[in-house]
C-alpha cells in the first residue's frame, strides 16, 4: 500500500489543478463553503443551498471527487489547505462560514485547525475524529473492491434513508469517484486525525460539532475532541442517521442558520450524554493515539 505525502505545512502552495466549485448566491452576503462526505460530492447540499439564499455558497468538490476527480487526493491536510485557498479568493472578506458532514467534517476540523483566520464559524456533522476502528477499517478496505458497482452504492444509498432522486444522484457520484483518490482518503478516514489537532487549543473559531442520535459510538465519541476548542459545543440530533442533512433537511438547515446567523445552538438538539465524552478506558491508559 502506498503511503500519503506528508502533510504540508500551513501556508505551503499546493499542487496544481483546480478544484470545481459551484457558487451561488448574492456575494455582497456572507459566505457559507459546503463540504461534502466522502462517499458523494457536492451535490449534497441542494436541500441546504434552497433554503439559505441570503447567503453566498462555495460548494467545492474534494479532490478525486465529483467534478473534481482528476484532481488526485493525496493528504487530508493538503485537502484542507486547498480548501482555504479557494475561501481566500472567492469568499466575501475572504472568510466564511463550514458546513462540513462525514469526510466534510474532518476537512472543515482541519480548516478550523490549520486556518483559523479563514474561518467565521463552523458546523461539522458526523466526523470520525479519531478513525473508524478495526472493525470499521477492515470494512471499509474490503467495500473499496465495490466501489465501482452500482449495486454497491445503491444499497448503500437506500440505508441512508435517500429518496429516489437523491439516490440517483448518489449512486451516479459514487461510481464516478477516482479509485487511487477513494484509496488514500479510506486509509487516512480509518488512522484518524487527533494528532493534527493542535491547532484547536485557543482557537477563535466558534465550532458546533455534532452527530446523528443514532450514528455509531465511533461518531458519537469522537464528539469530546471539539471540546479541546474553547468556543466549541457539541450536540446529538435526535432520531438521526448519518446523512441526516437529507434526512432531515429542515432540522440540518435549521440549525446551520441558527449558527452562522445568530450563534445559537439549535433547540430541537440534545445534549451529549456525559458518558460519550468521556474517554474509554484504554485511552486514559495509552494516551491520544497520534
Amino acid at each position: 500500500m502506498t503511503s500519503a505525502p506528508s502533510a504540508p505545512t500551513p501556508g505551503d502552495a499546493v499542487p496544481a489543478g483546480r478544484l470545481h466549485v459551484d457558487e451561488s448566491g448574492p456575494r455582497d452576503a456572507e459566505t457559507v463553503v459546503f463540504l461534502h462526505g466522502g462517499n458523494v460530492s457536492g451535490w449534497m447540499w441542494g436541500p441546504q443551498r434552497d433554503e439559505l439564499t441570503d447567503f453566498h455558497h462555495l460548494v467545492p468538490d474534494m479532490p478525486g471527487f465529483g467534478l473534481s476527480n482528476q484532481v488526485p487526493w493525496r493528504s487530508m491536510a493538503e485537502t484542507a489547505d486547498r480548501i482555504a485557498a479557494v475561501i481566500r479568493e472567492r469568499a466575501h472578506d475572504g472568510r466564511a462560514h463550514v458546513v462540513g458532514l462525514s469526510l466534510g467534517g474532518l476537512i472543515g476540523a482541519l480548516l478550523v485547525a490549520r486556518h483559523p483566520s479563514a474561518v467565521r464559524s463552523a458546523v461539522l456533522s458526523g466526523a470520525p475524529l479519531r478513525g473508524l476502528g478495526p472493525f470499521m477499517s477492515w470494512l471499509a478496505r474490503v467495500q473499496l473492491k465495490l466501489w465501482q458497482s452500482a449495486a454497491y452504492w445503491s444499497t448503500m444509498g437506500r440505508g441512508y434513508h435517500l429518496d429516489p432522486e437523491t439516490l440517483k444522484a448518489f449512486v451516479e457520484g459514487g461510481v464516478g469517484i477516482n479509485p487511487r483518490s477513494a484509496r488514500r482518503m479510506v486509509e487516512q478516514t480509518n488512522a484518524g486525525m487527533v494528532s493534527e489537532l493542535g491547532g484547536f487549543d485557543g482557537n477563535p473559531v466558534p465550532i458546533l460539532g455534532v452527530a446523528g442520535g443514532r450514528e455509531s459510538r465511533v461518531v458519537t465519541g469522537a464528539l469530546r475532541f471539539f471540546l479541546r476548542a474553547p468556543h466549541a459545543e457539541v450536540r446529538l440530533a435526535p432520531g438521526m442517521h448519518h446523512v441526516w442533512n437529507v434526512e432531515n433537511p429542515a432540522l440540518f438547515t435549521a440549525m446551520v442558520r441558527a449558527w452562522v446567523a445568530e450563534g445559537r445552538v439549535h433547540p430541537e438538539l440534545e445534549a451529549v450524554p456525559p458518558h460519550l465524552l468521556a474517554a474509554p478506558r484504554r485511552e486514559r491508559r495509552q494516551g491520544p493515539r497520534g
